[in-house]
């Protein structure tokens, strides 16, 4: 038994197995794997370390703070930065050699500028809207935009790519924005632009999306063992990698018509014998879920009674057989027969399973099992 109350369980071998899943589900396509935001709550360090040793192709990141955290621990595997970023960051790009995503010449300008310096060239994607609206440079307009770009001589064009914001609602729109990327590709090479790597796929587009333009997958949820769309689990065998677990503090005999946590939104109907769990909105514990959700104790599911509050929740262990302090709790994981997934928690609070486990991975201790 560990220190905490409250603490999340990252299964490192869960990941090895999803990430093997992805590579094969890749085909011929190389693999940028995305562990920005902290690997979704995971912890970035930890599984870059797994995916360096089963000799992952690229890595994809968000900003250059986590760029440069990878760099000092180590981590030499060429390194993508998704967020474009602005010019007076391009000596720290170049420095610590990662590859930039770029949708400004004012970027682009900067990175030429001090690469030159340096007797350096620069590796870089361009981002490409066709239909996100949230960076890139226009499809229309791409054209002009990387033809210009390729007359800086200490910048090299390895990629581009988009990303897709409907991949798992809006199948015609996707495989429009396919299309239009498609046609981007034709008219660089019919310029004499040769683009080693085309991508889109996130884990969604991998799975839905077989085509022949995009050779470079880049998964990110689903290397977390988690699903972009429910209809996908028959088809994929993943393993959720985080489970989340807790211990009673705290039991209850409540008679009927006591109220329960903030607002006195939950009155008991009948005596009732209830937990107090460690666990809060401050914790990355929605406040969505406030009596919406269920734990697991003594392989039962115990209803969430009344609000989530900001430090515990309270609990019905009135079917538990012989609830007492220091009970182990499930919150999201599987206990006995039973198992509580991120699905089910984003559902209950309005949300998707990637709010899930940033949320709750990002705040609470993590404890890393492995081989």
């Amino acid at each position: 038994m560990n220190k905490y109350l409250t603490w999340t369980e990252i299964d490192l071998n869960a990941i090895r197995h999803n990430f093997r899943v992805l590579r094969k589900l890749a085909g011929k396509a190389k693999v940028l794997t995305v562990i920005k935001a902290d690997a979704y709550g995971h912890g970035m360090l930890p599984v870059a370390k797994v995916l360096v040793q089963e000799k992952v192709d690229f890595i994809g990141l968000s900003n250059l703070t986590e760029g440069i955290a990878l760099r000092k621990a180590g981590i030499k595997t060429p390194v993508l930065l998704f967020e474009t970023t602005l010019a007076e960051q391009a000596k720290d790009i170049v420095d610590y050699h990662l590859t930039p995503t770029v949708c400004t010449y004012e970027l682009a300008a900067a990175l030429n500028r001090y690469a030159e310096k340096r007797k350096r060239v620069v590796d870089v994607h361009v981002k490409v809207d066709t239909g996100m609206g949230r960076l890139g440079v226009w499809h229309e307009e791409a054209l002009g935009f990387i033809k210009k770009l390729n007359r800086l001589p200490n910048l090299r064009l390895q990629g581009v790519c988009t990303h897709f914001p409907s991949a798992d609602t809006d199948r015609a729109f996707t495989q429009k924005q396919i299309q239009q990327l498609a046609d981007l590709v034709s008219q660089l090479r019919d310029n004499g632009l040769a683009v080693p790597y085309v991508h889109a796929a996130n884990s969604m587009g991998l799975a839905g999306y077989p085509n022949k333009i995009l050779n470079l997958a880049r998964p990110g949820l689903m290397l977390y063992g988690l699903y972009p769309h429910v209809r996908l689990e028959k088809k994929i065998s993943l393993r959720p990698a985080m489970s989340v677990h807790s211990r009673i503090i705290f039991l209850k005999r409540i008679e009927k018509g006591r109220s329960i946590s903030y607002g006195r939104t939950f009155i008991a109907r009948r005596p009732m014998t209830v937990a107090t769990l460690p666990v809060g909105y401050s914790d990355g514990y929605l406040r969505g879920l406030s009596g919406k959700a269920d734990v697991l104790i003594g392989g039962r599911r115990c209803p969430v009674l009344g609000r989530v509050t900001m430090d515990q929740i309270v609990v019905d262990v009135s079917k538990v057989k012989n609830p007492r302090s220091g009970m182990p709790a499930v919150i999201l994981g599987k206990q006995g027969k039973h198992q509580v997934c991120a699905y089910e928690l984003a559902q209950h609070a309005r949300t998707i399973n990637y709010e899930i486990v940033c949320s709750l991975g990002s705040r609470l201790p993590r404890v890393y099992k492995s081989i």
